[in-house]
């Protein structure tokens, strides 16, 4: 589960900001919405978040910047050379970045341990890493279990190698690492048993979906061909109250489109012939009945944009359910009726569903999520630039709000800085 995450320095971040998922205890009396991780460092952790925030405010930032965190972890040692640029997207506008760092943490709990790692580069190098963990057990105290740190004087890397809990070729994976590469993942690489555990979390336990990126339904498609995911399926699109009374799905061998083989030479139609001959290509049918209660199919593409995006991430979060992951989605909201984006929130809510503590954190412009009995307000987020340089991300907790309604006339009146400026916008238009 992730339990915190700080970045500075990307993108539109400057100085340091933290989105934490740590529950308070008022949280934990509000049904569903938190999760024990057995671990006194972070007891109880948020099942749901959500983010609000202006367009150009910093909530894609955020969400890249947990996404460029785990790509680098996963690839920083299988990519690149000794001497290649880290392509790395520092803030260019915040005078106080030039020539400074980027630094990112996430402090996360896996397999009854909670570990905090984190790194610190800029596009040359990678100038600071750390890695600590603390066991569940009764008792037991933080381990560093290494750290590095380039010295700018003597121009060579400070190692601190515990040997007691970093077992194995220690130096070999020192020598091994290079400077444009992380410690973390080169050890992996060299078969470090000991650092695969917080590896693996980071390589699979979490996932960002960007407001950019279309969710490919041919995930969900192919859990339809499943019966026991296809009843998944179906429960999932009746959580959310969309009329829909089941699938059909058409499986076929991919192929190049005969309208586009004119195009290609004998030799790249080969290649082309090639890299398509193992792929499926699925189209889903959507059941409804008419008003004379028979029973009429659609196509998924004749679907609302809603119920296609809904289809869409009914796979992925499937998924994550089942495996208790943790899932980003920049924009959840979009093409989303209130009602069915509260429906899969309180998927999350609900124990039965969400046994293993699988998380949910999105952005979102949709205040109706909010409500006494639904979210509590650790779960609620504002990110903001006051300034028009400096992002910040502020708690809901942070501020005395009396109930829903009163959350969400002072959330449109810009109380929490996480709304644009319409006042503006509309003077500057009226010229």
């Amino acid at each position: 589960m992730l339990i915190e995450f700080s970045v500075s320095n990307f993108r539109s971040i400057s100085e340091s900001v933290t989105f934490s998922a740590v529950a308070s205890a008022a949280a934990t009396k509000q049904p569903g919405i938190t999760f024990e991780t057995g671990n006194s460092l972070a007891p109880d952790v948020l099942t749901s978040a959500v983010v609000f925030g202006a367009n150009a405010s910093g909530k894609s930032s955020l969400f890249n910047a947990v996404d460029f965190f785990t790509e680098f972890v996963c690839n920083s040692a299988r990519k690149g050379t000794q001497g290649e640029e880290i392509s790395i997207p520092q803030n260019r506008v915040s005078p106080e970045c030039k020539g400074e760092p980027t630094t990112m943490e996430m402090v996360f709990s896996h397999d009854d341990e909670v570990f905090q790692y984190g790194f610190s580069l800029n596009t040359e190098r990678v100038i600071d890493e750390w890695l600590f963990a603390r066991t569940s057990k009764h008792g037991s105290k933080t381990r560093t279990i290494f750290t590095r740190e380039y010295d700018e004087e003597t121009k060579i890397y400070e190692w601190m190698l515990n040997e007691g809990q970093l077992p194995g070729e220690r130096e070999s994976w020192k020598v091994s690492t290079r400077d444009n590469a992380l410690f973390l993942s080169t050890a992996v690489q060299l078969n470090s048993k000991t650092l695969e555990k917080p590896y693996s979390w980071l390589r699979s336990g979490i996932h960002v979906i960007k407001s950019n990126h279309r969710i490919a339904k041919s995930f969900t498609a192919q859990l339809l061909q499943d019966d026991e995911y296809r009843h998944r399926v179906v429960e999932f699109v009746e959580a959310l109250d969309l009329p829909i009374g089941g699938f059909r799905v058409e499986e076929k061998q991919a192929e190049v489109p005969d309208e586009a083989k004119e195009f290609f030479s004998e030799k790249m139609l080969t290649e082309l012939t090639k890299s398509v001959v193992n792929e499926k290509v699925y189209r889903v049918f959507s059941k409804h009945q008419n008003s004379k209660g028979e029973t009429i199919e659609l196509s998924l593409e004749e679907e609302s944009d809603g119920t296609q995006a809904m289809f869409g991430m009914a796979g992925p979060i499937i998924d994550v359910l089942e495996n208790g992951e943790t899932l980003l989605i920049d924009e959840l909201s979009n093409s989303l009726h209130p009602l069915a984006l509260k429906g899969l929130v309180s998927i999350f809510h609900d124990k039965r569903q969400n046994p293993k503590g699988a998380q949910l954190i999105f952005t979102s412009h949709e205040t109706s999520i909010i409500s006494k009995s639904f979210m509590h307000k650790d779960q609620v987020w504002f990110i903001h630039r006051p300034d028009g340089q400096h992002t910040e991300l502020t708690p809901l907790s942070d501020f005395k709000i009396r109930d829903v309604e009163a959350f969400q006339r002072a959330y449109l009146g810009g109380k929490f800085g996480a709304v644009p400026n319409v006042r503006r916008m509309q003077h500057s238009g009226a010229q």
